[in-house]
């Protein structure tokens, strides 16, 4: 029954990780004959409705925070008497509740109620979450996940074996070994975008009327081809999250 049980968790992270990679395949191969072919099926309901507010793809992203969410609750009564990994855990579920009720709006995505009016006069989208408000609600906590799902799982296995780690540390930063495949492929997608915006290497795409064609090869270079990247970049957070779960899980219960 044992062995039973880790081959599921084994498929179960297989599964999960090709799941990614078609998805985001299947991004690249559209976004890019969208934006430069034009063939006509990118006016289908389904490339349309891909990566469009409320699409598949954060869609997806709120099952597997769910999800992860889900495991990690029943995951607790595993570790009443490890207060440190107890209390680290119910972090990470108030953290995932937060990243999951903004995602969805609190529900409000999905059941359609008409904003506060505090909302609609402070939310630059009108919609009832708080990182349409402020950079305080938005960009620091994508700027923790992204340390988090990106750096932290890599570094930590270059120095993991260089330094005495206590091995709930090493449980609760890399429980899988495979999640460091969702970190280089967060980082892959990342970077580039990342260091063209921020050192302002790109061109831009017009001048005088006149299209920059150099502008062509950073947007190839950093996947801007796609459009709502950061929808991507979502995506791999979500993944992450939910293998995190499923491997620490495991680890627990054993």
């Amino acid at each position: 029954m044992k062995n039973y049980f880790n081959f599921n968790i084994e498929k179960i992270i297989n599964f999960s990780l090709l799941t990614l990679i078609f998805i985001i395949l299947f991004a690249l191969i559209t976004g890019y004959q969208c934006k430069y072919i034009e063939p006509s099926f990118c006016n289908s309901f389904l490339i349309k409705n891909i990566l469009k507010e409320n699409g598949f793809i954060e869609n997806i992203q709120s099952i597997l925070l769910l999800a992860s969410i889900l495991i990690l609750f029943f995951t607790i009564k595993y570790i009443k008497k490890k207060l440190f990994i107890y209390v680290f855990i119910i972090l990470k579920i108030i953290a995932l509740t937060y990243y999951l009720g903004e995602e969805i709006s609190w529900g409000q995505h999905f059941l359609e109620w008409n904003s506060p009016e505090i909302f609609l006069e402070i939310n630059n989208q009108q919609e009832t979450n708080l990182h349409n408000i402020s950079n305080l609600f938005d960009q620091l906590p994508r700027s923790l996940v992204i340390i988090w799902c990106g750096f932290i799982p890599i570094f930590f296995y270059l120095i993991k074996n260089k330094l005495k780690f206590n091995k709930n540390i090493k449980l609760l930063i890399l429980p899988n070994i495979k999640l460091l495949v969702v970190a280089t492929i967060f980082l892959i997608f990342f970077l580039p975008d990342f260091f063209i915006d921020k050192f302002g290497f790109h061109p831009g795409h017009h001048a005088d009327g006149k299209d920059i064609k150099e502008a062509l090869y950073f947007d190839f270079f950093s996947f801007n081809y796609v459009e709502r990247l950061s929808e991507i970049h979502e995506l791999i957070f979500c993944f992450y999250f939910f293998i995190y779960s499923v491997s620490l899980s495991e680890k627990l219960k054993k």
